[in-house]
């Protein structure tokens, strides 16, 4: 009597196949996995908060999207020495100055929901400038200019305050949420 071998052709060739089949699915799943993170770092953005022309009559501080994507503002908290909690810059910085300094400043506010497009910049305080103060039939001095210049470096030492935490938390469009904030500039990922 002849024994049957084990390993015959039919045998070979379906191992084979499912080996292949096998080797296949990893590949399908690494390369979904790669085209999930291609599409994520493609709508990918990054805010950070910046001080521009500092000490002099032009100076503005401002939210930046240096991403490819737009970042929804998911919420907004500056927290003072004093206990005290803001939902905006600009009722932190109107708190802190008083009513005594007469700075003459635009703002543009943050609020949750609000879109930064990729590669935009947005102003939330910004000192009025010459032109400006023109455009707008505003009386200036050289002692008003002086005291504007003042004014202006006070205004940038109440927003760069190390007693103040400024914290941003924004989202992508598919939802991944990151924090930045006044003590660093690189976002965070959220978990």
């Amino acid at each position: 009597m002849m024994r049957k071998e084990f390993w015959n052709i039919e045998k070979i060739v379906g191992l084979t196949a499912l080996i292949v089949s096998l080797l296949t699915l990893i590949v399908f799943v690494y390369q979904t996995n790669l085209l999930r993170k291609q599409q994520y770092m493609a709508a990918y953005p990054h805010l950070s908060l910046m001080n521009e022309k500092s000490g002099t009559l032009q100076y503005s501080f401002g939210l930046s999207n240096h991403g490819v994507g737009p970042a929804f503002i998911e919420s907004v908290k500056v927290s003072a020495s004093n206990d005290m909690v803001y939902d905006d810059i600009i009722h932190y910085v109107e708190k802190t100055m008083g009513k005594q300094d007469s700075i003459n400043y635009v703002y543009s506010n943050l609020w949750v929901g609000r879109l930064i497009p990729a590669n935009e910049k947005i102003n939330l305080i910004q000192l009025l400038d010459e032109n400006m103060i023109k455009d707008w039939g505003l009386v200036t001095t050289e002692k008003t200019t002086k005291s504007t210049q003042d004014r202006a470096n006070k205004l940038y030492q109440i927003l760069n305050d190390d007693e103040i935490d400024i914290e941003i938390i924004y989202s992508s469009v598919y939802g991944e949420k990151w924090r930045i904030g006044n003590h660093s500039n690189v976002p965070k990922k959220i978990e």
